[in-house]
């Protein structure tokens, strides 16, 4: 199965299910967003350092590949509550003071990585999976560094932002990668049974 179809499954599935309906894809919107708040939960605190490991990217990046637009929108959503005060980022805390602190460039760059992941869901050109996720990564980490330059020597910016979180990123890159082709390929096969049985 080529990479074009398996890309489209889940997303005709979703569409299937919640039809166009403006009240269901916003209660799909928001359950997803709650499951990001979920995964913000988890997190690894680092000695001396103002950014701390989540499992954010694993869900971000399986849900921006699965159901594109949807995602996004969750993925703001999510945001917009955090930004109301609702306590959706990790370690429970919201406000928008959190959007302008040292991690509020990450924030930002998984919504814009979010938004690439969808437009390349959606076009044509046949771009390798993995080659979209390495170059979402890329935006999460421009934005963060960015946004913690404004709080960090800038000798320390590499050391604090990037370099401890290599490893782990592309870790969850590859079991987004793994879990993406598993889900899409066992939804494609169960649909094409599906219409065979039909």
């Amino acid at each position: 199965m080529s990479r074009a179809s398996i890309s489209s499954v889940s997303y005709n599935l979703l569409v299937e299910k919640i039809g166009y309906s403006y009240s269901r894809s916003f209660a799909f919107c928001l359950l997803l967003s709650w499951l990001y708040t979920l995964f913000s939960q988890i997190k690894i605190p680092l000695p001396f350092n103002l950014v701390f490991i989540t499992l954010n990217p694993l869900p971000l990046y399986l849900a921006a590949l699965m159901f594109g637009n949807y995602a996004t929108h969750a993925y703001f959503l999510y945001l917009f509550q955090g930004a109301i005060g609702l306590p959706v980022f990790a370690g429970f805390c919201g406000g928008f003071y959190e959007l302008l602190g040292p991690t509020g460039g990450y924030l930002f760059g998984f919504g814009l990585a979010m938004i690439f992941l969808s437009i390349t869901r959606n076009i044509k050109i046949n771009i390798p999976i993995a080659l979209r996720l390495f170059v979402a990564a890329t935006i999460v980490y421009t934005c963060g560094l960015a946004q913690l330059s404004l709080y960090v020597p800038p000798e320390k910016l590499f050391i604090l932002g990037l370099y401890p979180f290599i490893i782990g990123h592309l870790i969850k890159i590859g079991l987004t990668l793994f879990l993406f082709t598993r889900i899409e390929a066992s939804l494609a096969y169960k649909k094409e049974t599906n219409n065979e049985i039909i």
